[in-house]
């Protein structure tokens, strides 16, 4: 029996951390982030109780629903709905959150403005919980548009510092021969205003869905068409009924589809919109770690599986060509940053295409097990990588550049080996976490390939590549900042583990990459398929996925940690696609030439010459009349026009009266006397 308050008070019990964190003083940071986490505790201990009442049966649960707005024809509402993928997912946010928030303690004792970030912080698990838990797309949009907030306040924690080109410790710091950044655009703000906007971007899809969904439902007579249950029976056979935008039947339903997948582009940081998370990297290593852990980039992944019996297969396909391309685009970025958070940045953006590239293949194929299992194995070492991160730039005293570092094994033993098993999950090596996820979507994707043939293969192929370099950059990592000597002594001399408690999150988080603590009952909670081609595929993705792993992770032992020159080498040798990828590909460039200073600058200056007018114009605002037309054309000098003009029939009549009412009484009498006396005579 599953309280009915359960899933309300995991759901709540952050927000509650949120308003009493915010009333502590900001002079005491350790109270804010011992409270927020004591009370992120008992949120995970509750989420842990729910999950051993769900997963094991394979269940889900309705919890409360509340009406919440009613048209008459239309009812949006508010609830909880748990199901096995939203049990596991509650307890690894919650326990994640718990975890950064004891090691945040530590990373910012002498930060002044420590005692905002636990209400922040407990603002955005919060909104991650409610896309999680939520009974309908409604409330998960809400949430959706929460996690939007939250990511803004955490990337922009530090608000006040300037963009890097003004940054001396950061020019001091950054890599030879680093490029590809716009150094007059990052910045703390400039993140967080870029990650708005562009998500923004991505939720103007997501609207066009719900609002294809609605139309939908309004047309089938359902009344609140937006739960979970009902969208599901909404979308039998393939086809959604009424018309919106001129589409109906089977093209309604993928154009929902699509623009749900739209938001989880905006979310997950797919390409094209994908260049706003590595820039979040401004934002503290702390909020780094949960963001592309648990949170917001996890909630359009989850969004697209908790909608998947909507998907069509037109709109899988979108889906897994999109993940794809990002995977393999975002791991040749990584392959040349000179910045260890930005490694880890584009890992995340390949990690997540490789996600997509498994729900892409299809609920038949085990894509929607697949995915979500490499989201939930690479929730937990991703967080770990970060902090392992954080751990490394403390005592670094703030250094990032990789070509610096060398050698901290010795000087940071339990950093370096929870890094290091990290590693070996997130490049799949056998008998860690990702060996068992990153399997399961390379064999999903290629079944997928196998049955549908064609352009379906397009998505494994690009898996394999970006898999492939995975395991070479994210050894290159590891090697760089912990194997090998000291490059830079005035960098690394200083260096030493974190604290006792912060390194025991370390050490906490350290077992979930072995493979044994997910295999035994993760796929079944998933309810991954089982048949003699599942078993075939996941053979052969195993033995491509040991070869990728051989030979990418191979290269980077030998060009990074035995001979260093055959990389130099490599990277002469390949200068064109070296300095493609340091550039970024340049997409980052087109998005700041086309919308930055495009579209957002341009349409500013044409938007403020209708308004204003010209310069000019401003200039000799108590000039008599606009000199130029394009003055006078514009809103503010036309309505200035209408003004002069008023003003000059006014004083044009003025010049016939004196303003004494008897005299001109007086005249008019006088006139009409005489028109009379004129009509008479004649």
């Amino acid at each position: 029996m599953i309280p009915a308050w359960l899933s309300s008070a995991i759901l709540l019990a952050p927000l509650a951390a949120a308003v009493l964190t915010l009333l502590v003083p900001r002079s005491r940071p350790a109270l804010a982030h011992g409270l927020a986490a004591g009370v992120m505790a008992g949120c995970t201990a509750l989420a842990v109780w729910l999950a051993t009442l769900i997963v094991p049966g394979g269940v889900a649960y309705q919890g409360p629903h509340l009406p919440w707005l009613d048209l008459g024809g239309l009812v949006l509402g508010v609830g909880t709905f748990v199901d096995p993928m939203g049990a596991i997912m509650a307890v690894i946010v919650g326990l994640l959150a718990t975890l950064v928030l004891i090691y945040n303690a530590w990373y910012m004792h002498d930060d002044e403005l420590a005692g905002r970030f636990p209400w922040q912080f407990s603002l955005f698990v919060f909104a991650m919980l409610t896309v999680v838990l939520a009974d309908n797309l409604f409330m998960s949009f809400v949430g959706w548009e929460l996690v939007g907030l939250g990511s803004y306040l955490l990337i922009g924690f530090w608000f006040a510092k300037p963009a890097v080109k003004d940054d001396a410790f950061y020019q001091q710091m950054k890599g030879a021969g680093a490029r590809g950044i716009l150094e007059d655009r990052l910045s703390p703000a400039h993140a967080q205003l870029k990650a708005f906007v562009m998500n923004r971007v991505g939720d103007a899809g997501f609207l066009i869905g719900i609002g294809a969904l609605l139309a939908a439902g309004v047309a089938s007579g359902v009344r609140e068409p937006l739960t979970w249950s009902n969208l599901a029976l909404i979308a039998q056979g393939g086809a959604l009924p009424g018309t919106f935008l001129g589409l109906s039947g089977s093209e309604l339903l993928t154009l929902a589809c699509l623009g749900i997948f739209c938001g989880a582009v905006g979310k997950s940081a797919q390409f094209p919109l994908h260049t706003w998370l590595p820039d979040a990297m401004q934002g503290p290593t702390t909020a780094s770690s949960i963001i592309h852990a648990a949170t917001m980039v996890a909630a359009g992944v989850f969004l697209v599986a908790r909608c998947y019996p909507l998907f069509t297969p037109d709109a899988l396909a979108v889906v897994g060509w999109i993940g794809g391309i990002t995977c393999l685009l975002a791991a040749s970025i990584a392959c040349v940053q000179w910045d260890l958070k930005a490694v880890l940045a584009y890992s995340t953006v390949s990690q997540l295409g490789l996600m997509f590239v498994a729900l892409g293949a299809g609920a038949a194929a085990g894509g929607q097990a697949a995915g979500i299992g490499h989201l939930f194995t690479h929730a937990l070492f991703k967080c770990l990588l970060f902090l392992c991160a954080g751990s490394v730039i403390h005592a670094c005293a703030g250094h990032q550049d990789l070509h610096r570092m060398g050698g901290l094994m010795r000087r940071m033993p339990i950093t370096a080996a929870c890094a290091g098993v990290a590693v070996l999950a997130i490049i799949g090596a056998p008998f860690f976490s990702g060996f068992w996820s990153k399997d399961a979507v390379l064999a999903a994707a290629l079944l997928h390939g196998q049955t549908a043939g064609g352009a379906a293969w397009g998505p494994f192929l690009l898996a394999c590549a970006g898999s492939l370099l995975t395991a070479g950059y994210m050894l290159r990592w590891w090697i760089r900042i912990f194997a090998g000597h000291e490059r830079d002594h005035a960098v690394c001399h200083h260096a030493h583990d974190p604290a006792w408690y912060a390194s025991a999150v370390l050490i906490v988080l350290a077992p979930f990459t072995v493979m044994f603590v997910w295999s035994p009952w993760l796929g079944h909670a998933l309810g991954a398929p089982h048949s003699e081609a599942h078993a075939h595929a996941h053979h052969s993705a195993m033995l491509v996925a040991s070869g990728l792993l051989l030979v990418g992770g191979g290269f980077a032992v030998l060009a990074f940690w035995w001979k260093d020159a055959i990389a130099a080498a490599a990277a002469r040798a390949l200068r064109p696609l070296h300095n493609a990828c340091g550039e970024l590909w340049g997409i980052d460039r087109l998005w700041d030439v086309l919308f930055t200073r495009g579209l957002g600058a341009g349409l500013a200056r044409v938007s403020a010459v209708l308004d204003l007018g010209t310069r000019d114009r401003l200039a000799s605002l108590e000039g008599a009349a606009p000199s130029k037309l394009s003055d006078a054309l514009s809103l503010d000098g036309l309505i200035d026009g209408i003004g002069r003009t008023c003003r000059q029939i006014g004083l044009s009549s003025a010049a016939w009266h004196d303003g004494r009412l008897g005299a001109y009484i007086g005249l008019a009498a006088v006139i009409g006397a005489a028109i009379l006396l004129l009509g008479v005579l004649l």
